[in-house]
């Protein structure tokens, strides 16, 4: 009998079905009737998404060359840097190009990490004391960057190993840190990569305009920072662990340079041991610096070396081809 009962209930299922779906075809009228009175549901927010950046936050990079490395440098910082931080790129329109045409690139212009665009009016990458004024302008800093706070300024010629241990936020405590230029000194350091804080340099430069042609952005403006009342500047030991440019650290978390990579400092890269464990513990500041591949060569692993061309060779009418 249950069987049978269970059985009854299978074969009437597929009936009921069928006649449901009559009635809407032959009473469509009905059916839109039935429809209509489904009530709707609308979700209404009084504030749009919460963005995962923070605005205070910003990572820049102004060049006004189309490098051949600018791409995967601007990347390279962007997935080393934490994630809550936005970046943004001034330079020429060719540069602003070369950056457009990577996809990579675009998707982040796309969901808000970078913004890119040409370096406003009246402000000028044209050599050392044009860094410096743009560098050293109320506006750039008031008006441009706004509303950051926390600026992380780089260069081409600079890099952040992604072997640190050391995390980029773990040094916002300070208004000014870069790569030491004395161990000794109070405060200052080199602003090709630095951290600033950007409400203490508005204070400044309020107060106080940069004669052009004197000192270079970075002493002006930290020779300004230390003797603010409340100001708190990285010494020149805290700096080493930072950044590396003109005296040895062991494992800083970044490097800086100078002039594209060509100024390379003796206390820091003078000895061939030296040279030996910066390559394996950052190996991707070898993206930054102009290489001739011919002198990294074994001859032994290359037989076929003997038949290169030189990129110094004047016959080679294309710098760092290889035939």
């Amino acid at each position: 009998m249950e069987l049978s009962t269970k059985f009854t209930k299978r074969a009437l299922l597929p009936i009921a079905l069928l006649l449901f779906t009559w009635c809407f075809v032959l009473f469509p009228n009905a059916s839109n009737e039935v429809i209509s009175r489904v009530p709707r549901v609308k979700f209404e927010f009084s504030h749009p998404p919460r963005s995962p950046f923070n605005e205070t936050k910003v990572a820049l990079l102004i060049e006004g060359r189309a490098l051949p490395h600018l791409t995967p440098l601007l990347l390279h910082y962007m997935s080393v840097v934490p994630p809550d931080w936005r970046f943004k790129f001034f330079g020429t329109e060719e540069a602003v190009q070369r950056l457009n045409r990577s996809h990579v690139v675009r998707a982040h212009i796309n969901d808000g990490k970078l913004d890119i665009a040409e370096l406003p009016e009246g402000l000028s990458l044209n050599g050392q004391e044009a860094t410096s004024q743009t560098f050293t302008n109320l506006t750039f800093y008031r008006d441009v960057l706004y509303p950051a706070e926390f600026l992380l300024v780089f260069q081409t010629d600079a890099m952040i190993c992604a072997n640190s241990k050391q995390n980029l936020d773990d040094w916002l405590e300070f208004d000014w840190v870069g790569a030491s230029w004395n161990t000794g000194d109070r405060f200052g350091g080199n602003g090709g990569l630095s951290i600033r804080r950007v409400s203490k340099i508005i204070r400044v430069l309020e107060n106080q305009i940069r004669i052009p042609h004197t000192e270079p952005e970075d002493v002006w403006l930290t020779s300004r920072l230390g003797l603010l009342p409340g100001a708190h500047l990285a010494n020149g030991t805290e700096q080493q662990k930072f950044s590396a440019e003109m005296l040895f650290s062991e494992r800083p978390m970044g490097f800086h340079t100078g002039n594209g990579g060509e100024w390379l400092h003796g206390g820091v890269w003078g000895k061939p041991e030296l040279r030996k464990d910066m390559w394996e513990y950052c190996p991707e500041i070898k993206m930054m610096l102009p290489m001739d591949e011919e002198r990294f060569i074994d001859p032994k692993k290359c037989p076929s070396r003997q038949n290169w061309k030189r990129d110094t060779d004047a016959s080679d009418n294309l710098p760092g081809i290889f035939l």
